[in-house]
């Protein structure tokens, strides 16, 4: 995600070292945002009063689980290997997602707002590749 594309590996072509650095970096996307609403879920689960913020969040990360496992079967089909920054971002995604929540609601809609928001960014970006 620097910005500087990846080397065509011996044997691949350019347009599908592309695809694969692409459908990696997507993939990651989807597992950190699944372990946001999980981090942010270990906290409204258990907090008093909050039981319809943590049905969104679960809710929430259904979504992007089906995502998830859509891109890892992409992943898996075109013989792509994930990132292996794998267990950065579930650790650093469940952080966020708990850190944000023991801010309250408001900065867990915020946190997850924002990620929504970059997410479709990026996708969008995306489009003319």
């Amino acid at each position: 995600m620097s910005g500087k594309p990846i080397p065509a590996r011996p044997g691949m072509g350019a347009q599908a070292a592309r695809l694969a650095e692409i459908l990696r970096v997507d993939q990651a996307g989807e597992l950190a945002a699944v372990h946001i609403y999980r981090g942010q879920r270990a906290v409204m689960d258990r907090a008093p009063g909050q039981m319809r913020i943590a049905g969104q969040l679960a809710e929430m990360e259904g979504h992007e689980q089906v995502h998830l496992s859509r891109f890892n079967e992409i992943l898996s089909e075109r013989g792509v290997r994930p990132t292996v920054m794998s267990p950065v971002w579930r650790l650093a995604g469940f952080a966020l997602g708990a850190g944000t929540a023991l801010l309250g609601e408001k900065a867990a809609h915020a946190c997850t707002e924002a990620v929504e928001t970059v997410i479709e960014q990026h996708y969008a970006g995306q489009a003319p590749d």
